[in-house]
């Protein structure tokens, strides 16, 4: 027999008893360590919100800003992009300083996806201008809309029908006669990003459908259930700047309750990936859900004023 497999399979050699040692003390260091683990300073994460007040008041009239905080009740997850980390699905993080986040755009897709499901329940004029106002008519189906002078009733049906999901029908003929004269232009509404200081590990272990056994665990880097943040959005109506402003008024105050609504939406669907799973759920608290207004208009119930 080769000497070094002899050597090897010498369970009482020193070496390997030291070897065997190291590795069981290790393994007892990492079943020592916390589930979940704090990442970065909250207090440094609470300076990377901006101040939603004070921006709001120095912004063009009839413009509002929604601050609530929201309370994660099950794994949060966004796949970071980081090729060199050491499980293969990280959670998404800011680039200079590594705190786990949720992109601006991802908050906005979100939120448009719980805007259109709004619109399906409900098909009405006044929900579909305040889509449009909110979240922009960037797409290029719609543009192609409008290179024309006015609209093109069937075109316009066919987007409302194949692009957001909606039914059209005769109660939006107001709807043709009133968008003959909508520019394309990119929505009022501005999405912050998220921050979180608390990350976590999830397991998925696939099953194969034979042996009814698991194949090959995979690991997530999540944010864990209970972690709380503050989801921050501002509203300006920076192109009706030169309009009437007892109009531009009505279209906050109209297209502030439609927002509240997606939000509360979002709540139910989930944010970020694996919502199939159930993951993503927020419970929003009552007490902090904030909107701050530059200009005095009703607020959606339950709200209440920054000022307040």
């Amino acid at each position: 027999m080769n000497q070094n497999y002899e050597y090897c399979l010498n369970y009482n050699n020193d070496s390997f008893s030291k070897l065997k040692y190291g590795l069981n003390n290790k393994l007892n260091i990492l079943k020592q360590l916390p589930k979940e683990y704090r990442f970065g300073n909250l207090r440094y994460i609470e300076h990377l919100k901006i101040d939603i007040e004070n921006l709001i008041q120095k912004s063009i009239p009839n413009s509002f800003g929604i601050e609530v905080t929201l309370k994660f009740t099950s794994p949060l997850y966004s796949k970071d992009d980081d090729e060199f980390y050491i499980i293969s699905n990280p959670m998404l993080k800011e680039k200079a300083f590594k705190v786990p986040m949720i992109r601006g755009s991802s908050i906005k897709g979100a939120l448009l996806h719980s805007a259109i499901e709004i619109l399906k329940e409900e098909v009405n004029i006044e929900n579909l201008k305040s889509f449009f106002r909110i979240f922009g008519v960037g797409n290029d189906t719609f543009r192609a809309i409008f290179k024309k002078e006015g609209i093109d009733k069937n075109q316009l049906q066919l987007f409302l029908a194949f692009e957001i999901g909606i039914n059209p029908d005769k109660n939006l003929e107001e709807a043709f006669e009133k968008y003959k004269q909508t520019k394309a232009q990119k929505g009022r509404a501005i999405f912050y990003p998220i921050y979180f200081d608390k990350l976590s590990l999830e397991v998925i272990n696939p099953h194969d459908r034979k042996t009814k056994a698991g194949t090959k665990p995979i690991y997530y880097e999540v944010v864990p259930k209970g972690c709380k943040s503050t989801l921050q959005i501002i509203y300006i109506p920076f192109e009706a700047i030169l309009e009437d402003d007892a109009k531009i008024q009505k279209e906050a105050k109209q297209d502030l309750k439609f927002l509240t609504k997606c939000i509360e939406k979002l709540s139910q669907n989930g944010l970020g990936a694996k919502t199939k799973l159930g993951w993503g759920r927020f419970d929003i608290l009552d007490e902090d859900k904030k909107v701050c207004l530059n200009s005095e208009f009703q607020i959606p119930e339950g709200w209440k004023k920054c000022q307040d």
